[in-house]
């Protein structure tokens, strides 16, 4: 069966979207969405736990059936993307805790996904999250927003895929 409700991450370390979206029948909606906001001046250690109790919390309060997060790019800024790395592996110890399956989505993986276009830039995936999908209360704050999307593109993928299997039996 497929994946009905996903816990969606959009990662950081700074700024952390938290988004859950689930599915009954053919209807999706946007069930909860935040920004984790952790200070900068704590120490990493102590950010990502926050990170990590903040996952943990979502887990509990909202029983998702799977995590989806946004796979990091490795771009110029290797610094950064190795704290985002970090906060990565912070959520998935949360999710492996609670028994909850992770998969990652490249970005360009999400924005093809959600706007049919990879090089889609955030007020575009915005804008298709409320007009193509249909999803209310999309937040402004673009790393919920993006959080929302990765959700969206893990319960897209998990209904494909539930057909795909059915189709080969």
């Amino acid at each position: 069966m497929f994946d009905s409700c996903v816990l969606g991450i959009d990662p950081g370390l700074a700024n952390v979207g938290l988004a859950v979206v689930a599915r009954r029948d053919r209807s999706v909606s946007l069930v909860w969405a935040d920004t984790l906001r952790t200070p900068a001046d704590a120490d990493e250690a102590v950010r990502l736990r926050r990170l990590a109790d903040a996952v943990a919390a979502a887990i509990a309060e909202h029983r998702p059936d799977a995590l989806a997060i946004e796979r990091v790019a490795w771009n110029r800024n290797q610094v950064s993307a190795l704290r985002v790395a970090r906060a990565i592996g912070a959520t998935m110890v949360a999710a492996d805790r609670a028994g909850i399956p992770v998969r990652e989505y490249g970005p360009n993986e999400v924005k093809m996904a959600v706007t049919g276009f990879g090089n889609a830039d955030k007020r575009q995936v915005r804008d298709a999250l409320e007009r193509i999908h249909r999803l209310r209360g999309v937040p402004a704050q673009p790393d919920a927003a993006d959080a929302v999307a990765t959700a969206l593109t893990h319960l897209m993928g998990s209904r494909m895929l539930d057909a795909a299997r059915a189709g080969s039996r």
